[in-house]
């Protein structure tokens, strides 16, 4: 018998092994919480699984109705670029227009495209329900990531409803955005690091007799091969790196993703090399999907993300002026405000978003975590205290010895996922619906938060084993307060569906068969307009706040090429209700004037309807010529 056991009868004997043993006793109470993939649970029979998977499909077959129900999507970003820049880029447009939807025309089109080809093939209702059935797919991911730590169908499918009526997600269902289309490539990101932990704590072949711990060939012994699970790692990074890339706004969920790798234990070494599989894996994915847009913007801007107009201080275009758009009226004015704001934001909705909006999950998420550190950081001062006075080993108080427990880990991963991405997303985004993803795992989140909290209790089995018989139950009425109480505001412009998309009949003025200049004036979304136009007019944005000498000198180039085919110069904006005559708006002349075209007046103005699925708004074009000679 072991001298680190006492006699039989006596129990273990003080120390680590003591300690080792206590924990034991506790994880065999907790183990209900477990899901199948961790606790050993016999495989169910096949035809029962594929029910079950099956059945998974009402959540895209629910969003696709859903989209149907609300209405086609009008929202202000497609009719301003989301539509126009997939089409410049099929069309080579960006070097013949200028800045058609301003700043954005320069975003990466590659996210549009697929939202383009629909809108242009296929009927409305069709775009409608094809794309919420893409959108359901998070639902499908919400669900596979709560099964990966939940303990029954009913919690995963709990938090996949909670997630799908959730007032960001809601909101976009249908809708072009993007937000919750690069969603499901951040998620299957989390789902691959999840599997990369759960391979982590995996057993394995034993060691080799003889082994010491700290040798190569131990490792082996507690899970998967090191190169197995920094391929999940790098997987999970990929898969986070092919969302930032579409969307450059959701980066913050991206390096979420990957530096919550540093949450799973283990040595310093193996967290270094899983935040390196992660960070490459993430650049790989990225490049995939924005590289050659960033070497098209090196190129012709020279810069490979000035579409976020401040390029991080790092580039210095000249066709970008700096903090040209303005301070954000959203995110957190204090650091005070900060350790408040997820709380803040259920009570003043328009501090965060454009819209209304009520979701409770997040917030709920914010509070058990921040709960869990604090109570963890106390707890871990406390042994650090009990370890210098050497009534405890030091390796108990890090963790690098313990055993692999992969639950825990999975735990820590998403509560620092959640953490990591709230505070990048606070400090570079501020706007709600660019944390969409984090909102669709925030019902997971909630459950690892309160799992670790009720590990955390400092009480004998009957406690815990009350708490864990409740545990269950209370999630799920959790997530039917945060489903009963979601609002989703007033889902971003719809319009009644009509037998196209967009239709626009060409306007008199611009009917010469020359070369026309059109410039939008009003500060209306105009870009969905163009490409209903003839391919020779040449459209330039309201760039008032772009003109540097640069994009001057784009503006004059256009011009010149007018006037090369003594084509017209004219104005197009929203005119509701359409006034009679040559009215414009204020200012128009002097616009103009400022673009390279002096004296200008209008000389004739044409109203045509622009019609959005069944509904309609009136743009009048109006062709501008030499102004008289005073006498």
């Amino acid at each position: 018998m072991s001298l680190a056991w006492r006699t039989e009868g006596q129990g273990p004997a003080p120390g680590r092994f003591a300690e080792q043993h206590r924990r034991d006793l506790e994880d065999e109470a907790m183990t209900r919480l477990l899901p199948p993939a961790f606790r050993g649970s016999a495989p169910e029979g096949a035809r029962r699984r594929t029910i079950g998977r099956l059945s998974l499909l009402l959540f895209p077959l629910g969003c696709a109705l859903a989209a149907l129900a609300i209405g086609q999507d009008a929202n202000y970003d497609l009719l301003n670029y989301h539509y126009y820049i997939a089409y410049a880029f099929l069309h080579d447009r960006l070097p013949v227009d200028v800045y058609t939807a301003q700043l954005q025309s320069l975003l990466n089109p590659f996210l549009d495209l697929p939202i383009y080809f629909l809108i242009n093939h296929t009927p409305p209702r069709v775009e409608a329900a094809v794309v919420g059935a893409i959108q359901g797919i998070n639902l499908v991911l919400v669900y596979a990531i709560a099964r990966r730590i939940a303990p029954s169908r009913v919690v995963a499918v709990a938090a996949a409803v909670a997630a799908g009526v959730a007032g960001g997600f809601a909101s976009e269902i249908g809708n072009s955005m993007g937000d919750t289309l690069v969603s499901i490539p951040l998620l299957i990101g989390v789902l691959c690091a999840l599997r990369a932990i759960e391979l982590t704590g995996a057993p394995s072949t034993p060691a080799p007799a003889g082994a010491w711990s700290g040798s190569p060939s131990a490792e082996g012994a507690v899970g998967t091969p090191r190169r197995v699970e920094l391929l999940w790692w790098a997987a999970a990074g990929c898969a986070a790196g092919l969302g930032a890339g579409l969307k450059f706004s959701e980066l913050p969920v991206a390096i979420g993703i990957v530096l919550g790798a540093a949450a799973v234990r283990g040595t310093v070494p193996a967290r270094v090399r899983r935040l390196v599989a992660g960070a490459a894996g993430a650049i790989a994915g990225a490049l995939a999907t924005s590289g050659y847009w960033s070497w098209y913007l090196w190129r012709n801007y020279d810069d490979p993300i000035a579409f976020t107009q401040a390029s991080f201080g790092i580039f210095h275009s000249p066709y970008v002026p700096r903090g040209s758009l303005g301070t954000s009226k959203f995110g957190p004015k204090s650091l005070a405000e900060a350790v408040v704001y997820p709380v803040y934001w259920v009570l003043h909705p328009l501090g965060v978003a454009e819209v209304r909006f009520r979701e409770l999950s997040m917030p709920l998420a914010y509070v058990l975590a921040a709960v869990l550190v604090i109570l963890s950081c106390a707890r871990a001062g406390r042994r650090l205290v009990r370890a210098r006075a050497g009534r405890e080993q030091w390796r108990d108080v890090h963790g690098g010895a313990a055993r692999p427990d992969a639950h825990a880990d999975a735990d820590r991963y998403l509560v620092a996922l959640f953490a990591v991405t709230l505070a990048v997303w606070m400090k570079v985004f501020d706007i709600y619906r660019y944390i969409i993803p984090l909102e669709l795992i925030s019902p997971v989140v909630v459950y690892a938060a309160a799992r670790r909290l009720l590990a955390l209790l400092p009480s004998g089995s009957a406690r815990r084993a009350t708490a864990a018989r409740a545990f269950v139950p209370g999630f799920v009425a959790v997530c039917a307060i945060c489903a009963a109480s979601a609002y989703p505001g007033n889902y971003w412009q719809r319009a009644p569906f009509g037998s196209r998309f967009f239709s626009l009949a060409t306007p008199a003025v611009l009917d010469n068969g020359r070369v026309d200049a059109v410039a939008e004036v009003g500060g209306q979304p105009m870009g969905f307009l163009f490409p209903q136009l003839p391919a020779r007019v040449i459209a330039i944005g309201g760039i008032g706040n772009l003109l540097t000498p640069a994009n001057r000198a784009l503006a004059h180039r256009a011009l010149d090429r007018v006037r090369a085919d003594h084509g017209d110069v004219d104005v197009a904006f929203v005119d509701v209700p359409a006034r009679p005559g040559l009215s414009t708006p204020r200012g128009t002349s002097r616009y103009l004037a400022r673009l390279g075209a002096p004296r200008l007046v209008a000389r004739a103005c044409d109203v045509v309807r622009a019609e959005i699925g069944a509904g309609y708004q009136p743009v009048k074009f109006c062709r501008f010529g030499p102004a008289p000679p005073t006498r």
